[in-house]
């Protein structure tokens, strides 16, 4: 049987209603959610008498995964989402142009000039959007905004993307970050076949192009991006690194590919950003924080803390 049939099926059963909440479902069945009653780590499958069909929403909040906003964050989360659509769009134009190109696709003249010219206006409508936002950020009145708009390099986008995607309150130390956002691994690790899992790729994103603004502006973190890729440089313990085939080989960091010490280094920079973040916001929010695991359980000291890097809370 197959998903949509199914769906209808269990539906029909449930008297059209969602089995959890008893609110009426969607008619269409692109609109509800499958939920397996047995999950599937315990060898739950899609069977009629191991699935019940649900809200989104209510999925989410079965899952823990529905996050409560205030209403000035859920009209951030709004544009965000905006500007992720926009944004996919025209990398998507740009990825048909650029087939073209290489001439693994072809496209007529006709439907070029039109891809080029709705690239052209998709553009025109991120460059207000993020004016939008920036706008909305500044009108925010939020501690944490403040305080992080203060670090140079350190943007209205990039504190939008985080306060819409990071739930301070369920991230009760800062390797909760870094397990979001897939930098608690390097890259090669960071996605298992079959398994879902890599962190929040979006945020990350983010994240990436704005340690690049850090580092060509100058930025305080950049001290950290400078000290780490010269730790590497010189570095004899054993990493796994890409050849120039493409194959993981283990070597010494000082022998890895230059790409590799700069992505290592930015990832460096990016956890430092993180966890400032973390402590600056948990600790304006009157919640508790801990140290840094290197710090509680290694003992390292000489810790940098956020206001020696201009953070005021």
């Amino acid at each position: 049987m197959n998903k949509v049939t199914l769906k209808k099926t269990i539906a029909a059963r449930q008297n059209g209603k969602d089995i959890l909440t008893g609110e009426c479902l969607e008619t269409d069945v692109c609109l509800m959610d499958t939920d397996r009653i047995h999950p599937k780590a315990r060898g739950g499958t899609y069977t009629l008498e191991n699935t019940r069909v649900l809200h989104p929403v209510t999925h989410m909040m079965r899952h823990g995964n529905f996050r409560e906003r205030t209403p000035e964050l859920e009209e951030l989360k709004i544009m965000i989402d905006g500007r992720e659509h926009i944004r996919k769009f025209v990398n998507s134009l740009n990825n048909r142009l650029l087939a073209s190109k290489r001439r693994t696709d072809k496209l007529d003249t006709i439907t070029q000039d039109w891809i080029k010219s709705q690239i052209k206006e998709a553009q025109s409508q991120l460059g207000k959007t993020d004016r939008r936002i920036e706008k909305y950020m500044k009108s925010l009145d939020m501690p944490i905004v403040h305080s992080a708009l203060a670090i140079r390099g350190l943007g209205p986008i990039t504190v939008a993307y985080l306060l819409t995607y990071i739930d301070i309150r369920k991230a009760e130390c800062a390797s909760a970050m870094w397990s979001y956002t897939g930098l608690d691994k390097p890259s090669h690790e960071r996605y298992t076949k079959g398994e879902a899992g890599g962190g929040n790729k979006t945020l990350r994103t983010v994240l990436y192009t704005t340690a690049d603004s850090m580092i060509k502006t100058r930025s305080i973190y950049r001290d950290v991006y400078d000290a780490e890729k010269r730790k590497l440089e010189a570095s004899e313990r054993m990493v796994k690194s890409r050849n120039t085939q493409g194959k993981l080989i283990e070597c010494m960091w000082k022998d890895t590919k230059p790409c590799h010490r700069h992505g290592a280094a930015i990832r460096k920079l990016i956890k430092h950003l993180l966890a400032d973040f973390w402590f600056v916001w948990r600790t304006i929010e009157g919640l508790p924080t801990r140290p840094l695991y290197v710090e509680e359980y290694l003992g390292h000291t000489g810790i940098i803390r956020p206001e020696e890097r201009g953070w005021i809370y």
